[in-house]
């Protein structure tokens, strides 16, 4: 597995902790990156944000595309979803960071490789926390959810909070609260918010998830 590009934020504080913020389709490694003081203005995690793998349109980049028929290609996504793992065990081992004491915080597309890297059969270590913004559950040939994992011990799921725009023209409102039913068919503890936003991460958003964060 080939790591990825990476913009290190770094931090403000003590930064014992990891914080990979993983952009949506067509931004880059420094599109979450303004999030930062923000969410967490005590600087308790050492921030970095990857860069897809794919190039968009000449300047963004992706996680996967889709075909023609808007088809996603298992293999692309399982490949980013790979890379995301190795470069997040490349920033801890390079920083001496803990991976089952970090956070996940995805957006849109960036969301949906946060569910399907940390809730994936057989992955990687999982984090202690991920949140989901204005994301997507994707079923994937080849991906399987381990939805039934224990709530606590060793292999347990992390703690999961998910925000999505209720005026969402990109990724529907029911997109998110299809991952909300889908935690909770499984009983899996969860936060679900939603906000009269559109594609973006509103102030609101924002204050909330720093709150999130803090109490992890």
């Amino acid at each position: 597995m080939v790591a990825l590009q990476v913009n290190t934020v770094g931090t403000s504080g003590v930064g014992d902790r990891l914080l990979v913020l993983i952009h949506g389709y067509g931004a880059d490694e420094h599109d979450l990156a303004p999030l930062v003081p923000y969410i967490d203005p005590d600087g308790r995690f050492f921030t970095v944000c990857p860069r897809g793998p794919h190039s968009v349109m000449g300047f963004g980049a992706g996680w996967y595309e889709r075909d023609d028929d808007g088809l996603i290609q298992p293999a692309e996504f399982l490949a980013s979803v790979d890379a995301i793992d190795a470069t997040v065990d490349e920033v801890c081992g390079e920083h001496g960071l803990d991976r089952t004491s970090a956070v996940f915080v995805g957006f849109s597309q960036g969301a949906a490789m946060t569910l399907a890297s940390t809730l994936r059969k057989g992955g990687a270590t999982r984090p202690t926390a991920i949140a989901c913004l204005s994301g997507m559950l994707q079923e994937i040939d080849g991906l399987v959810y381990d939805l039934d994992a224990p709530s606590s011990g060793e292999g347990s799921l992390p703690d999961i909070l998910i925000h999505h725009g209720i005026l969402d023209p990109l990724v529907p409102i029911d997109r998110g609260r299809k991952v909300r039913n889908r935690l909770s068919e499984h009983g899996i503890a969860h936060v679900y918010r939603e906000y009269p936003m559109q594609h973006e991460i509103a102030a609101q958003s924002v204050f909330d998830l720093r709150d999130w964060l803090a109490e992890r």
